[in-house]
Parts: C-alpha cells; structure tokens; sequence
C-alpha cells in the first residue's frame, strides 16, 4: 500500500482551503444572521407600544393626502416615510406586519449597503467580520427594525448615501447623478437627512478641492438640488408646525439638547451622558462589551487623527458634531432613537481601532489563529444577542388576551389613559371584541386624579383594570389604594410593560378618603 504524500496532501488542503475561503463563510453567516434575527423579531409580532400606536392611528384613518397634514397625538414622521406605511398597510390590513414590513425592508437594505461600505473602507476580511458582527447582532438595531417609526429608514438612507459616495465608478459623473436623485428622496424620507447630506456635501468639496477640480459644476448642481428641495420641503411640511412647541417641550423634558455654554458643568454632564448612551444603549451589548467597544471606538478616532485622513473624518464625526450643534440650537434632539443612524459610524470608528491594534499586537500570528478569533468575535455577540430575543415593549396583546380568557358577561373594562390608543387599534383589528364601551382613567395633565378613584369605584360588579405604558407609581398607588379599601381583586396579570387586574366591586360602596391623593401620580 502507497501512502500519499504528506506535501501532496497539504497542497491538496491549501487548495480546497482556499476554494472554501473561510472568512467569506463566516461573512455569509453573519449577513444571514442579521436577516434571520430581524425575521425572528419581525414574526414574533410584539404588541404595538403607545408611540407606534399613535402614529399608526393618523396612518390607518388618514388617506394618502390626508397624511400630507400634521398628524394626530402630536405626532411628526417623514412623509415619504408615512406614505410607504400606508401603502404596505393596505398591502397587509389590519396587521402590525403591515405596518412593520417597512422598517424591516429599510433594515436589510441597510445590512447591504453597510456591507458594501465596510468592504470599500478596510478591504480586509476580519476587519469586515468584526464591523458586521457589531452591526447584526445589535439588539438596539434589531429592535427598531419591527418598530412602526421612521428610525431604521434613517440608518437606510445614511447607508446607501455613504455607499454612493465611496463607491467606485467606471465613470466618475455618476456619483453626481446617483447622488443627486438619492439625495432628493431622502429629504422627504429621512429627518436627519440635512445632517448626512451637509456630511456628503463637504467630502465631495474635499474630493473635489484635492482630486476633480473638473466636477466642480456638477457638485453645483447636485447641491443646488438638494436645497432647493429641502428648501420646499420645509416650506411645506416643516416650518409653523403645530406640534414644534409640544416637541420643544417633551425633549426638553428628558434633556435631549446640548447646554450652549461650554463654560458651564451641564455642558459636560451632557456629553458624559450621551457617550454613555452611545456605547451602553445605542449598541446594548452590555457592560464590559460596552467598555471594550468604547476603547476600540478612542483608539479608532485617534488613529484617524494622528493618521491625518481628513475624508474618514468627515463622514464619521460631522454628522455627530452637527447633531450636537443641532440639539443646541434645540432644532433637534439629541437621544437614543433619534441618533440610531449614528450607529454605523461608530462602528466604522472601532473598526479601525480593531484593525489597528490588530496589525501591532497580532502581527507574528499565524492566519489560523487569526481565523479562530475572526469567528469567536461573532460566536460570542450572537449568543449574546440570542439571549436577549424576542425584545418586548409594551405586551398590551398579553394582558387583552388574558382578559378575553377570563371575562364573563357583563364585565367591564377601564382603560389607563395611556393604554387607550393601543387598545383602540386592537379593537379595531378584531382581536379584541369589547361590546362595552370602555372607561379611561386618568389624563396627560394630571396623571390619575381624585375623579378618577371615585369613578372606578362607583361601579358595582366585576371591573377589569387595565395598564399600558404606564408610571409605576400611578399603577402601585391606584391598586394599593383599591386594596386598602377591601375591594376583591380575584384575578392579576403582569407582563412586559403592561398589567391587569380584575376587581369585584358589589360588596360595597365605599367612602374614600381623598385627602393623599393630591399632587400624586401627575406627570
């Protein structure tokens, strides 16, 4: 018996080897993995929470130029946007799939184009292992790719910008045109598209004032399109807005615009703030992931810094540094969803402090070992992300089907203010079939008040007491209150961001003491 060389064998493995190229492999599961994950959110189908909510009611009972006027409940959405919701709405009626079908399509679109971006950037299969491993498995990303709102359409429209920029064409002019077209679009589809797109503007002025003096009329061009149709657009849909005052209000509430003085402590206060934001809610991977992301992020930064590449500057902190200067000027917040197209840029950030230190640290590594930790880096964040499947809000389905379970006849309903919108789409819907009008309690300018209790309780017989997107000081006082008072609660159910309880209110009627009831429970 001949044995086979042992060289013969090694040239045989190198060559399948490199057939197979493992690195594309893990590439393809990664790209998979993101499509799968978002699916799997997509399908699981969580209960509409109150902001959803509130935007899907102008959505559903608004006709196509009905949309075109401010919106109910305050509400603000790019009307590209809205007019893509109606139409997959219709496509899929009364259904939150509907609905969340465009968010999930601007999800995956942005895989790709990201995809794309990172292999233009670094050209190096690890580097774009690790910077796909953070962008898939991001809960934050997944969440908002089933979310009935506009942000996921933001890391869209900065993705495919950004590719459009970079990439490379046979003929240089077509930049100009894809970006000019693109450009257009995403100004009635994005809300942050001022942002990117004054980002794109000044690359393509550097490119322009370093490489292709040539192009300067077609840069003209595409610029002057782009204003002139922000300019209409903001004629039209922005400016006199009737909800600017309410939205000044609300943000300005949960600190969402940066202290103009620099000279002041809540300057910085802010800053420290959102930074934490950024790497422990934008990205969500935990404490010390968290910790190992921003050190990947400093040393990224620094290297493009120190490295002097001007062009990578421009596209990854402009539109952070005009964001703040935004928010400033309170013209837009600056917060966790609002900032969830950022997400890619700071990716591209730790990415090349990932590569860097890769190149210094792992120099004398042979390419085995560096496959085994290109595949442990997304091993490890996708059991991480797993685990935290399927992410909830605001489970209001779980309670209603816990009270159609367990209702008889001539049981009524109350409906915690907050909870009423969402109620309302899933009577709307037919998955909840309430003959009996229900009562709300409470109200946005006093929370739960004196009228309210006494309300409740002037009822007799069996009352369902629902919450949803509540305060849990109103929910704990309002139920601690009715047991105080020796009212039955025979049945309770407690969920994800919503609760019910069933009382029974025949035995008596009380005489409540409302005296500790001022000033409690107001939002």
């Amino acid at each position: 018996m001949i044995l086979p060389n042992h060289k013969n064998l090694k040239s045989v493995f190198l060559k399948f080897n490199n057939q197979l190229n493992f690195e594309k492999i893990v590439i393809l599961f990664i790209l998979l993995m993101g499509v799968l994950l978002s699916a799997s959110q997509f399908f699981y189908n969580r209960s509409l929470w109150l902001d959803e909510a509130m935007l899907t009611h102008s959505i559903l009972n608004c006709g196509f130029f009905g949309l075109l006027h401010p919106l109910a409940y305050f509400q603000v959405a790019p009307i590209s946007f809205l007019l893509s919701e109606k139409i997959f709405s219709l496509v899929i009626p009364n259904s939150e799939y509907g609905l969340r079908l465009f968010p999930m399509i601007s999800y995956c679109a942005s895989l790709f184009f990201f995809y794309k971006i990172v292999k233009l950037i670094f050209q190096n299969d690890y580097a774009i292992i690790f910077a796909l491993s953070l962008f898939v498995f991001n809960p934050t990303l997944i969440y908002y790719a089933s979310e009935v709102k506009q942000y996921m359409t933001d890391v869209m429209v900065i993705s495919l910008l950004y590719y459009l920029l970079l990439k490379n064409y046979k003929n240089p002019e077509y930049k100009y045109y894809f970006l000019g077209i693109a450009g257009v679009i995403s100004i009635s589809l994005s809300n942050v598209a001022p942002i990117i797109l004054s980002t794109v503007a000044l690359f393509l002025f550097y490119e322009i004032k370093h490489k292709d003096k040539k192009y300067i009329l077609k840069y003209t061009a595409v610029i002057s399109a782009w204003l002139i149709s922000f300019g209409i657009y903001y004629s039209l849909f922005i400016a006199n807005h009737p909800a600017k005052g309410f939205m000044l209000d609300y943000w300005g509430k949960v600190d969402a615009f940066l202290p103009v003085n620099p000279l002041n402590y809540n300057f910085y206060l802010f800053l420290k703030v959102k930074l934490f934001m950024v790497v422990h809610s934008l990205f969500n991977f935990g404490f010390i992931r968290g910790i190992c992301l921003r050190f990947f992020i400093s040393i990224g930064l620094l290297f493009i810094i120190f490295k002097r590449k001007i062009s990578l500057l421009i596209i990854t902190l402009l539109p952070i540094l005009l964001h703040l200067f935004l928010s400033a000027l309170k013209l837009y917040p600056f917060d966790l969803r609002l900032i969830l197209y950022m997400t890619p840029l700071f990716i591209i950030l730790a990415t090349f402090g990932f590569k860097y230190l890769l190149e210094i640290v792992f120099t004398d590594l042979k390419i085995q070992r560096f496959r085994l930790f290109a595949i442990g880096m997304p091993l490890v964040l996708v059991f991480f992300c797993i685990g935290k499947l399927p992410l909830q809000k605001e489970e209001i389905k779980k309670s209603l089907q816990f009270y159609k379970e367990n209702r008889e006849v001539g049981d009524k309903l109350n409906l915690y203010y907050c909870s009423s919108t969402s109620f309302n789409f899933y009577k709307k819907n037919g998955f909840v079939n309430n003959t009996v009008i229900p009562l709300v309690f409470g109200s946005w300018e006093e929370g739960i008040s004196e009228k309210d209790i006494n309300e409740l309780t002037l009822f007799k017989g069996r009352q369902w007491i629902l919450f949803s997107h509540f305060n849990k000081n109103e929910e704990s006082f309002l139920i601690n209150k009715l047991d105080s008072l020796g009212y039955t609660k025979s049945k309770e159910y407690k969920t994800y961001g919503s609760s019910i309880y069933l009382y029974d209110f025949s035995s008596k009627t009380p005489m409540i003491d409302t005296t500790d009831l001022k000033g409690i429970c107001n939002k």
